[in-house]
């Protein structure tokens, strides 16, 4: 009776220590940057092809982790919240093809390619965070872009792109909505920098 007694005490225990315990394991919820803008034709397709390098990005986001900021001068990372890639291996493809969708360069490429190209597209990652500080919440991306002739390595044009977009809740998903809204008009913004400067 005392041994079954005793194995009773031992379930229970086990039980409750299991119900109670501080260690939770969670699976991290994962998001993609997507979206581009629509697909716009031009009458006359330039015979130039565009070089596209992969964004640089700065060290605070070298990371899948998703950064937002409760206070000035300061960045966090969600817990459970990650992106799929990082930022810069999320853009690049989607800087390329939202230029492809313009119908405008003969072809748009990547370092991989090893024929002639005429321009050079640089581009510098330097926010990309859901900020808590404003009211209402909002999701900023800058990016600085230098676009370069391949004939002669001079410096065309550089614009640095500054979007805000609103959040409409205070969670992280809401977050990744208005991120790929930002994504999408900075793409456009950013086609149309590159389309007006090498003319």
């Amino acid at each position: 009776m005392k041994i079954i007694q005793f194995i009773f005490i031992i379930f229970i225990s086990s039980s409750l220590s299991a119900c109670f315990s501080p260690v939770k394991v969670t699976t991290p919820s994962t998001y993609l940057l997507t979206d581009t803008p629509e697909s716009s034709f031009h009458k006359h397709t330039r015979a130039a092809t565009l070089l596209v390098v992969p964004p640089e990005v700065s060290a605070a986001y070298q990371t899948i982790e998703m950064a937002y900021s409760i206070k000035p001068y300061q960045l966090s990372y969600f817990s459970n919240n990650r992106w799929a890639e990082t930022p810069s291996q999320m853009l690049q493809p989607l800087i390329i093809q939202s230029l492809q969708n313009r119908h405008y360069y003969h072809a748009v490429v990547t370092p991989s390619y090893i024929g002639h190209y005429n321009y050079l597209l640089k581009t510098q990652l330097l926010e990309l965070q859901q900020d808590f500080t404003q009211k209402p919440i909002v999701y900023r991306l800058v990016l600085r872009a230098q676009l370069s002739s391949a004939a002669t390595s001079r410096v065309l044009a550089v614009k640095q792109f500054n979007v805000e977009v609103p959040v409409a809740r205070a969670t992280p998903y809401a977050g990744v909505i208005a991120a790929n809204q930002a994504t999408v008009i900075m793409l456009r913004e950013l086609a149309n920098f590159c389309l007006k400067n090498s003319r």
